[in-house]
């Protein structure tokens, strides 16, 4: 197959030999570049076999320049200090700086269209071309893969009741764009886009690296306590200069707030069963995880430094929820304080999301929640059972967006219902959760049970949510694994189901700008925030040991 693609002013993929000349319109030929649809002024033409595909729309994908000279009829293509020059019938490529290529396909005109051999002219231009015969997709992505055998895949491919810590941290760096972390052979090797750095793993679990304004670096780590002594550190935060040497290392036992502060709800094992997020505002850095307690439950936890002498914060308001599997934190700009999100089966059963300045309390901060039947009789697989997953939170000009997915009913119906992806924006000022606070979306109402130990058949309660936008319609997948950043106020959203990766693009209001896009299975990284620079979107992905960049312009 390899010696059968070529492209023309489009694309030429070989396909079975035939005998006839003639030449068909083909609508099953999809092309993607990094992930991403092309879309072509006309279908792909079948000509003696061959399917040939306009390729203005492709080089424009990739960021490269075509022109042609009519005398020498000699396309040139061009991408930074890279230039390709292919004339008419003639079998070699020139390329600059470089040995002439020998094609397998010379390039022709059809109908006033120039095919260009396209294997040769992407691969020269640092691109990779597959082509998946079953599905009929041909996909042009960047080389550049690190093999790291050891690293697990960084997507989720099904729904699960709790968040994961992916096997590679992404983050900004100053404003130079994405930098990632992960763990390999006891190193943690840390890449920005300037530099790679290795250092010695500190301590044996790593649950999140950031960086801040000034290029230092902040490992958040944990170990994990046999014992039952509650007064050692199973938590840490260590601080690192930008050229790696560490710099000081604070330790916490992990209460879970300050109000709740019994040895029994200590950290034991961190960051598990849920995520692990960090935030660096006003000179604090934040980081709000998941933890198993000594007493054997699991619940969030929030810890907090001063940037500049590595003291220990004191957040000044109540964090907690019971049971949280998945978290996500921002800085909101709007209401001058750290936002949280915790995705809780029972303390609270919903999407719990407060403000460190304290703008809510207890139940109240359920914005959105999820069906509990009567009779649970504290049975782990019915509690835990939420029928929907937390993606995050992104702020724009218009409020906070509060992104999941999530059966649509709050009754029996959630039991057999997919899981489709939602919006709620929402004034991070508000003092108590009402319609007022949020910006258009309609309304969700049912009952649920609220005693998690109920044995006695005891009557449901009447919950109503405000300002939900229901984005997809599913009725035969999952949405899976939502993910949320803000991009130049609008909201970016990505997610995976069975079969596919997608991603949409709302307006600061949840207005739908992008519809639900295919990403032609473009490998996600389902539990860390994707980092928004220089108008796309990134994330780093490890698929069968294979670790990329990925980006989309959305």
């Amino acid at each position: 197959m390899k010696k059968c693609l070529a492209l023309l002013l489009g694309l030429s993929l070989c396909l079975p030999a035939i005998s006839t000349t003639t030449y068909a319109k083909s609508n099953d030929i999809r092309v993607n570049v990094e992930g991403e649809s092309v879309e072509f002024d006309q279908p792909p033409i079948i000509l003696d076999g061959r399917t040939l595909v306009p390729i203005r729309a492709v080089c424009e994908k990739i960021g490269a320049t075509i022109k042609w000279d009519v005398g020498t009829r000699t396309t040139t293509v061009s991408k930074g200090n890279k230039t390709l020059s292919l004339q008419i019938d003639s079998q070699q490529m020139q390329v600059s700086g470089g040995s002439p290529v020998q094609l397998d396909v010379p390039p022709q005109i059809y109908n006033g269209r120039t095919l260009l051999p396209i294997r040769a002219v992407v691969e020269n231009l640092g691109y990779e071309v597959t082509w998946d015969a079953a599905k009929q997709i041909l996909s042009i992505e960047q080389e550049g893969a690190i093999i790291v055998d050891g690293l697990e895949n960084t997507q989720a491919y099904g729904v699960d009741n709790w968040a994961q810590i992916s096997s590679v941290h992404q983050f900004p760096y100053k404003g130079d764009g994405l930098a990632y972390a992960y763990a390999d052979n006891n190193q943690l090797k840390i890449t920005t886009p300037g530099k790679t750095l290795t250092l010695e793993v500190k301590y044996p679990i790593l649950g999140d690296v950031i960086s801040d304004d000034d290029g230092n670096f902040y490992v958040v780590w944990g170990k994990e306590n046999d014992t039952q002594n509650a007064a050692i550190e199973t938590v840490f935060i260590t601080k690192y200069s930008p050229e790696g040497q560490e710099l000081k290392t604070t330790g916490f036992v992990g209460k879970s707030t300050p109000w709740r502060d019994a040895d029994s709800a200590k950290t034991k094992v961190p960051f598990a069963h849920g995520n692990s997020v960090s935030v660096i505002a006003d000179g604090i850095l934040v980081n709000y995880h998941s933890k198993r307690r000594y007493d054997g439950h699991q619940s969030d936890n929030v810890i907090a430094v001063k940037i500049s002498d590595m003291s220990p914060y004191l957040l000044p308001n109540d964090t907690y929820s019971g049971h949280s599997f998945n978290q996500s934190l921002i800085y909101s700009k709007k209401s001058s304080g750290f936002l949280f999100a915790s995705h809780g089966d029972a303390y609270a059963r919903g999407f719990r999301v407060n403000n460190s300045s304290g703008k809510y309390g207890d139940d109240s901060e359920i914005l959105f929640h999820f069906y509990l039947e009567a009779n649970a009789n504290y049975d782990m697989y019915i509690v835990n059972t939420t029928f929907a997953q937390l993606g995050g939170l992104a702020e724009t000009s218009k409020g906070v967006a509060l992104v999941g997915a999530s059966a649509k009913s709050i009754s029996e119906q959630a039991k057999s219902e997919k899981q489709n992806l939602f919006v709620q924006i929402f004034d991070p000022q508000a003092g108590q959760v009402s319609e007022s606070m949020f910006t258009g979306g309609e309304v969700r109402s049912g009952a649920l049970s609220t005693d998690i130990n109920d044995s006695n058949n005891s009557p449901l309660e009447k919950v109503t949510d405000y300002g939900v936008h229901w984005l997809t319609n599913y009725n035969d997948t999952d949405v899976i694994a939502p993910q949320v950043v803000s991009a130049d106020d609008r909201i970016v959203i990505l997610w995976s189901t069975d079969e596919d990766t997608f991603y949409m693009v709302l307006s600061e209001n949840g207005t739908v700008i992008t519809p639900a896009t295919s990403l032609g299975g473009l490998p996600l990284n389902s539990f860390e925030r994707p980092v928004y620079y220089d108008g796309a979107v990134y994330w780093v992905a490890v698929k069968n040991g294979r670790l990329k960049t990925m980006s989309i312009r959305p």
